[in-house]
């Protein structure tokens, strides 16, 4: 059996802020029998908060075992808090995510690794001193699927899935609902499987 590593923000880990579950226990949902699904017990945030505390989390984990990571990180890195600029500078985050790239490829050797564009939002929810725009989202997605094909790494274009998701989905201007989670792990679930 295949062992699945998943590392993302709150859209894979789920939020209590909005009630989402998150898309990582339906992908563990979708693939058992086929694969173990495991992940960090943590909201993998930002791409420097990824670097600092990957290997704390590798090592609850055989990580020479782990046949695929898929990974993301960005709707913390384009947040903008009290009218500032994103919280990660663009050129910053790609630097950031080739440093993560280099760091999951020293702790998983033997993974496949899969990148994940962050997911869209829905703009007119945001609060006043805490935004993130769908232009900013995009901006930085190309970026690191720039850096991705470099790379050599595969990507999975989750804002492409979630563009068009509405209110139906989403369990608030950020998170998904169950329904929209079990939406992006089916396109997961494929990806990690391939």
């Amino acid at each position: 059996m295949k062992n699945i590593y998943l590392i993302g923000d709150s859209i894979r880990y789920g939020s209590t802020v909005g009630n989402s579950p998150g898309y990582g226990i339906y992908v563990q949902e979708l693939l058992r029998g086929r694969a173990n699904v495991c992940g960090p017990d943590d909201n993998c945030r930002f791409a420097q908060y990824t670097l600092r505390y990957l290997h704390n989390w590798a090592s609850e984990v055989d990580t020479a075992s782990i046949d695929v990571v898929h990974w993301n990180n960005g709707l913390w890195d384009v947040l903008r808090i009290m009218g500032d600029d994103p919280l990660t500078p663009v050129d910053a985050y790609r630097e950031l995510l080739g440093r993560v790239y280099r760091r999951i490829r020293r702790l998983f050797p033997n993974a496949k690794v899969i990148f994940a564009t962050s997911t869209a939002v829905l703009e007119e929810g945001a609060e006043p001193d805490f935004k993130r725009y769908n232009a900013d989202i995009m901006a930085y997605n190309r970026a690191a699927c720039d850096l991705m094909n470099a790379l050599q790494v595969e990507i999975n274009d989750l804002y492409e899935i979630t563009e068009n998701y509405g209110e139906s989905l989403h369990s608030d201007w950020v998170h998904f609902n169950e329904t929209g989670c079990r939406l992006i792990a089916d396109r997961v679930a494929a990806a990690v499987m391939k």
